[in-house]
């Protein structure tokens, strides 16, 4: 066993600097184009459909619709291509690593879709649902894992896991694949790289499972526990190390919010990096067995990879990944330019997102550009801003009818011209050391915010204004903003005055409380209601009907448990930082913070 090992070892490094550049690349060049392909796909299905977004209540409708049923299938199509590619180079590699010949990343990638190319012309369709097979039976964890951080996919899951049907189905379906990979465990390798028809490799499979099954199931139990055990490992250490950066160098108002958004994106980093390993480790477990167990004549008819593509095909290969990853990366970074975050589509399937009330208004004058900065700060995905119009017709932010509360000035904002607002003090009654605060414009606003925080501006009614919604509009599209920006408002005319001029903006009607049916009303997006009215009932209605629930102001923790317990998609607060704790908490992150900050109290 231990020779078995060394010798595993010595194939793995011979062609580890190769493996790893084409692995990086790969990988890289494959996130780009499976992005941009489900964030537009996803797009395109919601248009068709008519849905606004995905909620626990209508995914599984939107799921079986055709236009998505035809996303569906073009993505699974890309994916198969893509894994199999991945596959049929990881194999070519091994392959190489048995004669230990050195071969470079570009090579391999023209064997592998040489052999790719060779499975299609051979008919041998079957190996590429197989290799599909394989690649869920080792790393299904690790897509459940990655699936359970997207809402609500998490949502659905929770609900099939506590479903006996569902979960007698999963164990039919997992004991259906552990057998198929049994009986047909070594056809893949054989049929790629000795050019053998299906039936052949089965044949020749069957023969190495009879004589040699046992060790090689261990075998590959071995690698795929060390690669559960690097996951944990890989956890552990980096959440440490986040904790004691966090512990050491954070804000205490916010270390344990970031602390618990880290801890996220840790587990996701780790995800892909087991991902990446325990695709190399099984596939190449798999050839090295394969060798192995096989006659010596096989190992001396591997074709020389010393063989040279002519130069024309190794320029345009290098020409079109070259072209393909510029244009990814174009698209990915004008959805991001264009939009200043997240495109619709991505938006579309999220996690609850945090609102900051009037930008961080517990930290600093409401509706103030410190305010704003307060909100970016605090971790939230939103800030809210109230917009009015001024005499002479400047979009400003500020929320009261009259200036009384704010400034102590009589009369309604609408009664002074912008030069006349910029001589008041708007932060001054928060703190002396907000004195001589300026009230912000929307467009002071929107610079700020663009690019690194999503807006929910809310449209404040008077009678006075009749160039709100057009300025608001204008001044959006001005900057870009049109997908980082929801404009929100307890006037449904300013809402559909909204729709008119641009279908596409999403939109949410302010409601103290519920009543009556609006769900299907094509000119709000979502609902914004008071907490102490949103129930379950009202927040599984809305969903059913592809619209979300904003609910508000949620300043305490009992409130806030009960708005995660209702799956609410948006909660506004005054206090970002402990809605983030709250929705995000996971009790080993908030110990191990706990721990750490200790320690470092006792070292002092």
């Amino acid at each position: 066993m231990r020779r078995s090992l060394r010798s595993f070892r010595e194939m793995l490094r011979v062609n580890r600097g190769s493996l790893l550049i084409f692995e990086i690349v790969y990988r890289i060049f494959t996130a780009f184009v499976l992005i941009e392909a489900a964030s537009h796909g996803v797009e395109f299905a919601l248009k068709q459909s008519g849905f606004s977004y995905l909620t626990a209540g209508n995914t599984l409708r939107f799921f079986v619709l055709p236009a998505t049923l035809l996303v569906m299938a073009g993505f699974l199509l890309l994916c198969l291509f893509l894994a199999n590619l991945e596959i049929c180079v990881l194999y070519t590699m091994f392959q190489a690593g048995v004669v230990k010949e050195r071969v470079s990343a570009l090579k391999f990638l023209l064997f592998g879709i040489k052999n790719l190319t060779e499975l299609f012309r051979r008919g041998n369709i079957r190996v590429i649902f197989l290799n599909v097979v394989y690649y869920l039976l080792t790393e299904g964890w690790i897509l459940y894992r990655l699936v359970y951080h997207i809402r609500p996919l998490n949502y659905i899951l929770d609900g099939l896991s506590k479903s006996r049907f569902a979960q007698s189905i999963l164990w039919i379906l997992l004991a259906g694949m552990v057998c198929v990979a049994i009986l047909y465990l070594f056809v893949p390798a054989v049929s790629t790289l000795f050019d053998l028809s299906f039936r052949d490799s089965k044949d020749k499979s069957r023969v190495l499972v009879r004589k040699r099954g046992l060790p090689a199931a261990a075998f590959l139990v071995g690698v795929n526990l060390f690669s559960w055990l690097l996951y944990l490992a890989g956890q552990f250490v980096f959440k440490v190390l986040a904790a004691f950066l966090v512990a050491l160098l954070a804000d205490k108002t916010i270390e344990l919010a970031l602390a618990l958004t880290i801890s996220r994106g840790i587990d996701i980093a780790v995800l892909v990096v087991v991902s990446v390993i325990s695709c190399c480790l099984n596939t190449g477990v798999l050839t090295f067995l394969l060798y192995r167990y096989e006659d010596e004549k096989y190992v001396q008819e591997i074709p020389p990879y010393r063989y040279s593509f002519p130069a024309g095909v190794r320029k345009t290969v290098t020409v079109l990944l070259g072209v393909s990853l510029t244009v990814c990366g174009i698209l990915y970074t004008y959805d991001r330019i264009r939009s200043g975050a997240i495109t619709a589509a991505r938006g579309a399937i999220s996690e609850s997102k945090i609102t900051s009330h009037r930008g961080n208004s517990y930290e600093a004058p409401e509706n103030t550009l410190p305010a704003i900065e307060g909100a970016i700060d605090s971790l939230s995905d939103y800030v809210e801003i109230d917009v009015q119009e001024t005499k002479d017709d400047v979009v400003v932010v500020f929320h009261d009818a009259s200036l009384k509360r704010i400034t102590g000035t009589k009369g309604g904002l609408w009664e002074y011209t912008y030069g006349d607002l910029l001589l008041m003090d708007f932060g001054g009654w928060f703190s002396e050391e907000f004195a001589g605060t300026q009230i912000p414009t929307l467009a002071e606003a929107l610079a700020a915010c663009r690019g690194r925080i999503g807006m929910n501006i809310e449209l404040k009614a008077d009678h006075y204004s009749d160039t709100l919604v057009e300025e608001t509009l204008r001044l959006i599209e001005e900057y870009g903003m049109e997908e980082q920006v929801v404009i929100s408002s307890t006037s449904y005319r300013y809402l559909k005055e909204v729709k008119e001029v641009n279908p596409d903006m999403e939109t949410g009607y302010i409601l103290t409380a519920a009543f009556g049916t609006y769900f299907e009303d094509e000119n709000i997006d979502f609902f914004s209601i008071r907490s102490g009215f949103v129930t379950g009932k009202l927040v599984d209605s809305a969903h059913a009907f592809g619209k979300k629930v904003h609910a508000w102001t949620v300043n305490t923790r009992g409130e806030l448990n009960r708005m995660k317990r209702l799956q609410v998609d948006n909660i506004i607060t005054d206090r970002p930082v402990l809605a983030r704790e709250t929705l995000y908490l996971e009790e080993d992150t908030e110990n191990l913070l706990e721990f750490i900050k200790l320690a470092l109290k006792m070292e002092k």
